[in-house]
């Protein structure tokens, strides 16, 4: 049917619906410390919303008995096992796939652990290795310094190894990532926790660039032999340098200068603070962990190095999802396995798995018909905690809504009860509801819809300047305690009134403007960056002509619905789903947690929805629309949930009555983000997810414009 309307519907001009999720008003505070030179923010990145990757990225290094990269794998080569079961790889690619963003190699010149002889030795190897080719860097290379003043970098990567040169000798200034100044609280720290910091602030500073990095740190290491560390401070490296895509090879010539020490008793990852030793954290073991390479001995920095940079050249890239769990910090064994025979295989041997990293229903959610919520609220009975834990499995229209809400007296009851008919905006209607009508044949059907394609091509051009109120009422989750983790789910998912807000909307033209909105009633209180607004724009006109637009395109199922029951007879109902990105509204969500949390994201998911119509007049009386979002599918999304619902009915401006918005209902469930401190460095994570619900209200309506009138009777004055 959607190919047969297309013909007629050509010529009516679609608008565009934006639904989102943004950043509330207000400062946000330093994402560094404010001593800290700051690096200007790289550009917005874009989502891909086509590639269904996973959540987490990993890269393998292939290599064969001589130790030569093997680059000809497919993925029906691998497996991959997490906890020794099976896992999907999600997406996969090689160091020569086109889309693979380039390589970086990253040199960290260590003068905190190393003698001045040795730190010689370390930049002639380094300068060897840029002046190769006339200084033409095959990939991108950056460069780290550490020092007891602090740790310092490149300003960005580059190709060219004369400039890299100049960094290393001294003679081109390093950017501050921090500095340990004189009677600093850093001044003191022990060259085991300087030199952690600065891996850790290394991995933070490389979180937003996409591609892979393999860090070279020359040397033997830090001491290990003394001073304590947490297991929180374990899970975070292991969490922060695979966010990073942080490969770390160790290349060391000298002899440790501590006692005896062989690392690979200490490769097992900890679990817990019981299973914690300093030796856990040594240089040798993150490296291993990171599936990165430990080359002691060699007697030759420069073989070394090369045969890091080779590494950096062939590898294989795997998207993966971990598992739903309820358990902070539970630590998951990887393991990469080629089916070829004499091949080895480096990679990430394990992660630490978060509650956080997908979203889980409440527990003890009670789910309930509309019926039996309506005897709920008449009975009074625990009203409000049983409100505040339940789920409708059908529709809550706006008139019993309003019925229920007149024998309500209470107002945190009023608004949970409202809350509980928000969220039902998608479902079918109650059984009383649905009329019991057989379907129209298909020519009736067509006839409905040729009535709304009328309608919005003759009715909604013509609709005059006019000026409306518009009252909304804001509801959120209550703010995270100071003890919640960002690894954990949020305690309390009730949603409560967070603000109340009017404002004024112009339409003039055919365009509508939103006046800025005045908060009324209790003060809407900010969380930094949890803090949201959600924003919808076309509810008068360009969302009819958009949902028409959708349902009548190529790619769209259209499908009759249903009969459906109001106070103005049945109204009839269709539902589609819009594939495309023409056919799908612009979801925006401020903001992603990369670019130090100024990164806009922006889709045009498809949708689906459904829209009654009044079938004598075509007008369109409901529509909702929602975004075809899908957790497991696209984990990396921020927002799981963006919904609109818009109800319309006749007003009268001057004498005539024109179908106007009269309630809307817009849901959003996203990641919350979170600011973190670690290693000198503030930086942004993706926290619990969170529903937020924008309830308005239209009304006041009155026509732009002026009138005259000639009254008899009357001398002209002379």
């Amino acid at each position: 049917m959607a190919s047969q309307l297309n013909a007629l519907y050509s010529a009516l001009l679609a608008g565009a619906i934006i639904l989102g999720t943004r950043g509330a008003g207000g400062q946000n505070p330093p994402l560094r410390d404010l001593s800290v030179t700051q690096k200007p923010l790289a550009p917005l990145s874009a989502t891909d919303a086509v590639v269904h990757k996973g959540l987490f990225t990993i890269a393998a290094v292939v290599t064969n008995s001589a130790g030569i990269p093997v680059s000809d794998l497919a993925p029906g080569d691998f497996t991959l096992l997490d906890n020794g079961q099976p896992a999907e790889i999600r997406t996969f690619s090689s160091s020569l796939t086109p889309p693979e963003p380039a390589p970086e190699l990253i040199f960290v010149v260590d003068t905190v652990n190393l003698s001045p002889l040795q730190v010689k030795q370390t930049e002639n190897a380094i300068t060897h290795f840029l002046l190769r080719n006339n200084g033409h860097l095959e990939y991108p290379c950056r460069l780290y310094r550490l020092t007891l003043s602090g740790l310092f970098s490149s300003l960005r990567s580059s190709r060219d190894g004369s400039l890299l040169l100049r960094e290393l000798q001294g003679t081109r200034s390093l950017w501050t990532v921090w500095r340990t100044d004189s009677g600093s609280r850093l001044s003191g720290l022990t060259p085991n926790r300087l030199s952690l910091r600065a891996l850790g602030a290394i991995a933070i500073d490389q979180r937003d660039a996409p591609s892979r990095k393999v860090v070279v740190w020359i040397g033997p290491g830090w001491p290990v032999n003394g001073g304590e560390v947490g297991f929180d401070e374990a899970t975070e490296f292991s969490t922060r340098l695979r966010e990073a895509r942080i490969t770390l090879d160790n290349v060391n010539v000298w002899p440790n200068p501590g006692p005896s020490f062989n690392y690979h008793d200490y490769l097992d990852a900890p679990r817990s603070q019981k299973d914690m030793q300093p030796a856990n954290m040594a240089l040798q073991v993150i490296a291993t962990h990171t599936g990165g390479l430990v080359l002691d001995s060699s007697g030759d920095l420069d073989r070394g190095i090369d045969r890091c940079a080779k590494d950096v050249r062939s590898f294989y890239t795997f998207t993966f999802n971990p598992p739903h769990t309820s358990q902070m910090d539970e630590y998951h064994s990887l393991l990469i396995q080629v089916d070829r025979v004499a091949l080895t295989v480096r990679a990430p041997t394990g992660y630490y798995n978060e509650p956080v990293y997908f979203d889980n229903p409440s527990p003890g959610i009670e789910k309930v018909t509309v019926a039996q919520l309506e005897d709920l609220v008449h009975s009074k009975k625990d009203l409000l905690p049983r409100l505040e834990n339940l789920e409708l499995t059908e529709r809550l229209s706006t008139p019993r809504l309003r019925a229920l809400l007149r024998n309500v007296h209470n107002k945190q009851v009023s608004q949970a009860l409202t809350t509980d008919a928000d969220l039902s905006i998608a479902l079918a209607p109650p059984p009383d509801e649905i009329g019991d009508r057989p379907p129209p044949p298909l020519g009736e059907q067509r006839t409905i819809l040729l009535h709304t394609l009328d309608n919005l091509r003759n009715v909604i051009p013509q609709l005059p300047d006019f000026y409306a109120s518009r009252d909304t009422v804001h509801f959120e989750e209550p703010a995270e305690r100071k003890n919640e983790s960002w690894k954990m789910l949020h305690e309390d998912r009730t949603l409560h009134f967070a603000s109340e807000g009017h404002a004024t909307v112009l339409y003039r033209h055919g365009h509508e403007v939103v006046e800025k909105e005045k908060n009324i009633g209790k003060r809407r209180v900010l969380h930094g960056e949890r803090a949201r607004d959600l924003t919808a724009w076309g509810l008068f006109g360009p969302m009819l002509s958009y949902a028409l637009t959708a349902a009548t395109a190529d790619s769209t199922s259209l499908a009759w619905k249903r009969w459906e029951r109001s106070k103005d007879g049945d109204l009839a109902v269709f539902s589609y789903r819009g594939v495309g990105p023409n056919n799908g509204p612009v979801i925006t969500y401020c903001c992603l947690a990369q670019g130090n949390g100024t990164t806009l994201y922006r889709s045009n998911a498809d949708t689906y929805g459904e829209f009654a119509v009044n079938p004598k007049t075509g007008a369109i009386i409901r529509i909702e629309i929602s975004a075809d979002l899908n957790e497991e599918r696209d984990p990396d999304v921020p927002l799981i949930r963006s919904q609109i619902m818009v109800e319309y009915g006749p007003e009268e401006l001057r004498g005539e009555t024109y179908i106007c918005p009269q309630r809307s209902v817009e849901i959003s469930r996203s990641r919350t983000e979170r600011q973190l401190h670690e290693w000198g460095m503030a930086f942004i994570v993706y926290g619990y997810f969170e529903t937020m619900i924008d309830d308005s209200t239209f009304g006041e309506y009155h026509k732009f414009g002026s009138e005259a009138r000639i009254l008899p009777g009357f001398e002209e004055i002379k």
